[in-house]
């Protein structure tokens, strides 16, 4: 009760100079999840990442953690070295604290080492990539989530929505859905410390049809890019980390209007093409009383539009379908010898 009072004092001042308020700053503190903001080499995406967040009225309360990558090639140094230049001189945060690497790590490994990291310290994070605009009441929405819902029913806290159709009287601001989100998210220690990383038994849930069809309930392209992740096609944590919520049985919570708004689809990304695709518009509207569903309840027919929504052409499954019968044939051919 503490935190949501001093939250709608905040909210109704929009900052604090000299100003009585029912609850101590560190109360405030112990309610507010860490920031852990990850960049590599785009200095305008990256300042329009930063000016998004300080426009939220909690970013004043909140500690900013910044992993900084290296450049991978020699034509990337100089657009790092002006995202640390930048990151420098950051304001308006609780506290800022830059981590620069020396060596080129690549966003899986920065992303499971750094959330790693700062989860040392604290038991809840929420984090974002440089290309990442978030609404005004995006701190505001995650952290609400983070208190009310618990790392034994919910495996993480996703800001972006894809656009598809919520029912018109579909009552609450979040839903639940079998993925979790990349852009924007927030999750708890218990969830990120009993995620594999290596996926040990992936040969034994690969080969099972019935196993991939549970993991699939949040799109078909995810047991694809599963195998391309362990045959190092890719690189990507969010995919383990998905697994890790399928093998835990554990959906994520994401809400009904966006908090997130993807400046990386404009094609400036390495891990992301040109798309329109993913377009999605920003939660409009002052009210920051968001009504949570309840965290055992996936609603039928968001959770269908949700799946179709990542759901690959007839195409592409086609293509994906010899894959992986071929792949299953090699892991029973290892299998047996």
């Amino acid at each position: 009760m503490q935190y949501y009072l001093a939250k709608k004092v905040i909210l109704t001042f929009g900052y604090i100079s000299t100003l009585i308020i029912f609850v101590t700053q560190t109360n405030i503190d112990m309610k507010l999840a860490p920031i852990v903001l990850f960049t590599y080499n785009r200095p305008h995406h990256t300042r329009k990442t930063v000016e998004a967040l300080l426009k939220n009225p909690l970013a004043f309360a909140s500690h900013l953690y910044i992993f900084s990558d290296e450049a991978k090639a020699p034509e990337d140094q100089d657009a790092v070295h002006l995202v640390r230049t930048y990151l420098k001189n950051i304001r308006g945060f609780k506290s800022v604290t830059p981590v620069f690497h020396n060596q080129n790590k690549g966003l899986a490994t920065s992303i499971i080492e750094g959330v790693s990291e700062v989860f040392k310290t604290y038991e809840k994070v929420i984090v974002l990539e440089d290309d990442l605009e978030t609404s005004p009441h995006f701190l505001s929405y995650m952290n609400d989530a983070l208190n009310y819902y618990v790392p034994n029913k919910i495996w993480s806290i996703a800001a972006y929505t894809p656009n598809i159709k919520i029912p018109i009287d579909y009552a609450y601001n979040t839903y639940l859905a079998h993925r979790n989100c990349s852009w924007g998210w927030a999750t708890w220690k218990q969830n990120w410390e009993s995620t594999d990383w290596d996926v040990k038994d992936f040969k034994d849930f690969f080969i099972d049809k019935n196993k991939r069809q549970q993991f699939e309930r949040g799109g078909n392209d995810l047991s694809i890019m599963l195998l391309k992740q362990q045959q190092q096609i890719i690189h990507s944590w969010s995919v383990r980390f998905n697994y890790a919520a399928y093998i835990n049985n554990l959906p994520s919570v994401y809400p009904t209007q966006s908090h997130i708004n993807n400046m990386g689809t404009d094609g400036s990304g390495t891990n992301m093409k040109k798309s329109g695709k993913y377009d999605s518009e920003l939660v409009s509207g002052a009210s920051t009383d968001f009504i949570y569903c309840p965290d055992h309840f996936i609603y039928d027919e968001i959770g269908s539009s949700f799946k179709q929504f990542y759901n690959t052409s007839m195409y592409r499954r086609v293509i994906n379908w010899y894959k992986t019968q071929r792949a299953i044939m090699r892991l029973k051919k290892r299998n047996h010898h």
